[in-house]
This record gives C-alpha cells, sequence and structure tokens, in this order.
C-alpha cells in the first residue's frame, strides 16, 4: 500500500470517527440526558444544560471541522462518480448542512431548554438520515 492509500484510509477513517461521535453526542443527549433531567428542578437542569453545552462546544467544533475538512477530501479525492451521485449527496450535504447550522445555535448560551431538546432531535433525526445516505452513495460506488 502506498502513501496515498494510507492518507485516504486515515481520512475516511477521521471522517466517520467524527459522524459517529457527532451523532451519537446528540443521540445519547436526546435519550439519555434531557428525560434524565426531568427529575431535577428548573434551575438545577438549566444550570446542567449550561454546563454541559460549554464543556460540550470545543469537541462539537472540532467534529465539525474535522466532518467538514475530511468529507471535502473524500469527495474531492474520488476519480469518478457513478449516475445520480451528485444528486444524492446534494441531498446529503442540505441534512449536513442542517445539522452544522443547529450545533452552533444549540451552543449559543442564549437558547431556551425548549429549544435545545426539540433541535436534538432534529439533529438525531437528520444524523441518521446522513447515515443512510452515506450507505446508498457507498453502495453506488461500488456498483
Amino acid at each position: 500500500m502506498d502513501a496515498t492509500g494510507i492518507l485516504r484510509i486515515l481520512v475516511r477513517w477521521v471522517h466517520i470517527a467524527s459522524v459517529v461521535t457527532l451523532i451519537g453526542g446528540f443521540i445519547f443527549a436526546r435519550l439519555a440526558v434531557w428525560p434524565a433531567l426531568a427529575s431535577l428542578g428548573a434551575a438545577e437542569s438549566s444550570a446542567f444544560v449550561e454546563n454541559m453545552t460549554a464543556r460540550f462546544r470545543s469537541i462539537l467544533y472540532l467534529l465539525l471541522a474535522t466532518t467538514l475538512g475530511s468529507g471535502l477530501y473524500n469527495y474531492l479525492s474520488k476519480p469518478s462518480y457513478p449516475p445520480h451521485y451528485h444528486m444524492v449527496i446534494g441531498i446529503k450535504f442540505l441534512f449536513v448542512l442542517h445539522i452544522f447550522a443547529v450545533t452552533i445555535l444549540y451552543t449559543l448560551p442564549i437558547a431556551s431548554q425548549a429549544k435545545r431538546r426539540r433541535w436534538l432531535t432534529g439533529m438525531a433525526i437528520s444524523g441518521l438520515i446522513v447515515i443512510a445516505i452515506s450507505a446508498v452513495l457507498r453502495w453506488m460506488s461500488a456498483q
């Protein structure tokens, strides 16, 4: 295996690991953290959410950067594209854009808890759709 092959494998791994961490974090927060917050008082849960968001903010921005950079590299380094590939990846990019925009909004301290809970639901659903579209793109490339 040459250096280009090793680089492509490494970048693909970074891309998949970043997406899994990002989407997995959203799903965990929505399905485990938010229901657990229901047992706390309003002031306690608000303080916890602000603390959690502040701690996760730098990780989120790093994950967004590595996902975007590795995704662009993977897209631009592909030698050829099958029919309809660009249409499907365009749809995927729209969902990714939704995830990126809402992730940035989610980390702002002005967001209410109700909005954050709703945004987490949307990000988790969009993330699962992106993963499904990625599987379709991989299948299209293998044909």
